[in-house]
């Protein structure tokens, strides 16, 4: 996949499962921009981060729209190398921007595609596609 489209973080993705505000504005987003990505790191945060409100059989059911709806990418050696620069840039400037979400961003830049999220570590990046009304 090559952009325009849009990569949705596990964030976005969790949002969209609880129904939020914010979670149906993020449909909408995704409607007007696709096609979809998702990073195979996403899909291993959303396995463990829902496990709390969803049920083994929801959950499934859950990832499984995710991966009939988007086109999953790997991390691939260009992933890595590009996060493992983002990561040592951010460092320098004082960000705490974790690994993941560093290779959510290489991945984005890589395929040129807008990140679609909420997660503050993203706020004010280029790549990033905000939406700001309606967060709880």
């Amino acid at each position: 996949m090559t952009g325009p489209g849009i990569l949705v973080d596990t964030f976005t993705w969790i949002e969209i499962f609880q129904n939020s505000p914010w979670g149906r504005k993020a449909l909408v987003c995704i409607e007007e921009n696709s096609p979809v990505a998702v990073s195979v790191l996403t899909l291993y945060e959303l396995r463990y981060r829902i496990s709390d409100f969803f049920s083994r059989e929801k959950i499934d059911s859950l990832i499984g729209i995710v991966v009939n709806h988007a086109e999953v990418i790997p991390v691939d050696t260009d992933i890595a190398i590009l996060a493992g620069a983002i990561k040592a840039d951010r460092k320098k400037n004082g960000s705490g921007m974790g690994a993941m979400d560093c290779m959510i961003l290489a991945t984005a830049r890589l395929y040129s595609l807008k990140i679609l999220s909420g997660d503050r570590h993203f706020a004010g990046l280029e790549e990033c596609l905000e939406i700001t009304e309606g967060r709880q």
